[in-house]
């Protein structure tokens, strides 16, 4: 299982990209990649939750999965 701060495609836990989407049924696609692997995450989810809006969050510190703490200030 990954750590919250590692990499979708590798072990490095210098993430500044993240992709977060959830559908009408409540799946929940939530994964952040370094710079290396920005953009075979992209296509994973195209894959893995097709035709739903996204937020693509790009960043210059390090991004966590499930931390919303990132989208407070745009409510």
């Amino acid at each position: 299982m990954k750590r919250k701060d590692e990499c979708i495609f590798c072990t490095s836990r210098k993430c500044s990209e993240r992709v977060v989407s959830v559908d009408d049924k409540g799946k929940t696609y939530d994964e952040i990649a370094c710079s290396k692997h920005s953009n075979d995450m992209n296509k994973d989810s195209d894959i893995k939750a097709p035709k739903v809006m996204k937020i693509f969050a790009s960043s210059t510190g390090r991004l966590r999965r499930g931390d919303m703490s990132i989208f407070e200030k745009y409510e």
